[in-house]
């Protein structure tokens, strides 16, 4: 069975809002680790352009991990070469002063508790070889999650786009996703509107064999990054120093 990304990269047709049908066009699939899948394609639905680099993973041999980076002294390449990933996205939201905003859990020690806050409605969470997004009543603490990282707001709950989600302000995104099947995803888009990007992930038949079950905002904007280890390695750089990354590990 091949992974996702491939195969949203490779279909057609899509929706990017309830009024515009876009399509993808010069799909590339790209050199990446054993074990991963990572394409860049072009959406467009006759006005508006998207650039989307998605890469995808299985469960059963590799896994999500937070890098933590208090003081600014790494980028994504730095930290994931550090940490041994083999690609990174950049993580959760923060303040100013690099305080995190929202839940950060690396390798089984909380580094910033959970937060309650329409934003932050989502948690990315490591637990017992499993990689899961979960809603914050949906969590519970325990000695068993390893990695988790709060973001928002969800795009994707029940495969289905949600509601009410902003279609007016275009941004360069970061979004993880699962399909509740085993298979697990980080993408960056050039320039969408979270409506929007919500939409193409919820496209019926996006996806050959599964479709995308949950998927969840990262902090985008100046913070979107991609990482991908290889020689040489595709980096689509921050243009701002973060707080923290989630990276692609091997189990």
């Amino acid at each position: 069975m091949r992974l996702p990304a491939a195969l949203f990269a490779l279909h057609l047709a899509v929706h990017a809002s309830l009024h515009a049908a876009w399509t993808f066009s010069a799909t590339e699939t790209r050199p990446a680790p054993p074990g991963l899948e990572f394409v860049q394609c072009q959406a467009n639905d006759g006005k508006n352009n998207a650039q989307l680099h998605i890469v995808s993973f299985s469960i059963r041999t590799h896994s999500l991990a937070v890098m933590d980076n208090p003081k600014g002294d790494f980028d994504a390449a730095r930290a994931a070469e550090k940490r041994g990933a083999v690609a990174a996205v950049n993580g959760g939201y923060f303040h100013p002063d690099r305080t995190p905003l929202g839940l950060v859990v690396r390798q089984g020690v909380e580094i910033h508790p959970l937060e309650k806050a329409r934003l932050l409605n989502g948690i990315v969470v490591v637990a017992k070889g499993e990689v899961a997004l979960r809603r914050p009543a949906e969590f519970k603490a325990s000695a068993a999650v390893r990695e988790a990282l709060q973001a928002g707001p969800f795009l994707i709950d029940g495969g289905k786009a949600v509601a009410g989600l902003d279609s007016t302000r275009r941004a360069a995104r970061t979004v993880v996703f699962t399909d509740g099947a085993g298979h697990c995803g980080v993408l960056i888009c050039k320039s969408v509107t979270l409506a929007q990007m919500a939409a193409l992930l919820a496209t019926p038949g996006a996806f050959a064999g599964g479709e995308i079950s949950r998927a969840l905002n990262l902090d985008g904007g100046s913070s979107t990054a991609l990482w991908v280890r290889g020689e040489p390695p595709f980096y689509v750089r921050e243009w701002k120093s973060v707080r923290n990354y989630l990276a692609i590990v091997p189990r």
